[in-house]
């Protein structure tokens, strides 16, 4: 085969590139970081991409859980909400929300909001899993009133 000056470059370029990385450098022909090297003397790479400004990571950071509406609940709501969860809930929930030996404490201070995060959430969770005895059977408006009063009560210290 003949190559001209140019293709003895370019093959020597590609050897030459092949050569330093197979060798263990710490950056290719091109100059870019070599992911694949060796760690130098501390035994760690100095990996400076990733690193989020308050110096952790982010499994330290806690969520935010924060209350994504700002309109107002009608009393209206509440009420019936109280009401649908007096006479589906409260037999297991207990009559404030406090809790009983037969299922958990919804009223403040309450996992509610770590556990589900939005209203939406426990709503739907309310509609597949509630009542215990009849698990799918609240649907429509006393579903979503029940969810808005749960949520209240979650949130609302006594």
């Amino acid at each position: 085969m003949r190559f001209g000056v140019m293709g003895w470059l370019i093959l020597s370029a590609v050897t030459l590139g092949a050569g330093a990385m197979g060798a263990g450098a710490t950056s290719s022909i091109l100059g870019h970081p070599n992911p694949h090297a060796q760690a130098g003397r501390q035994g760690t790479m100095n990996n400076q991409l990733n690193v989020p400004l308050d110096g952790q990571g982010n499994r330290h950071r806690r969520k935010k859980v924060t209350n994504v509406s700002q309109i107002p609940v009608p009393r209206s709501w509440m009420r019936e909400g109280a009401a649908v969860f007096h006479a589906q809930c409260a037999s297991c929930h207990g009559v404030d929300g406090t809790g009983t030996l037969r299922a958990p404490r919804l009223a403040a201070p309450s996992p509610i909001w770590n556990t589900f995060h939005t209203e939406v959430a426990l709503k739907a969770y309310i509609q597949a899993h509630m009542p215990a005895d009849h698990p799918g059977t609240l649907t429509g408006r006393p579903l979503n009133t029940v969810a808005t009063y749960v949520w209240h009560i979650a949130k609302t210290k006594a």
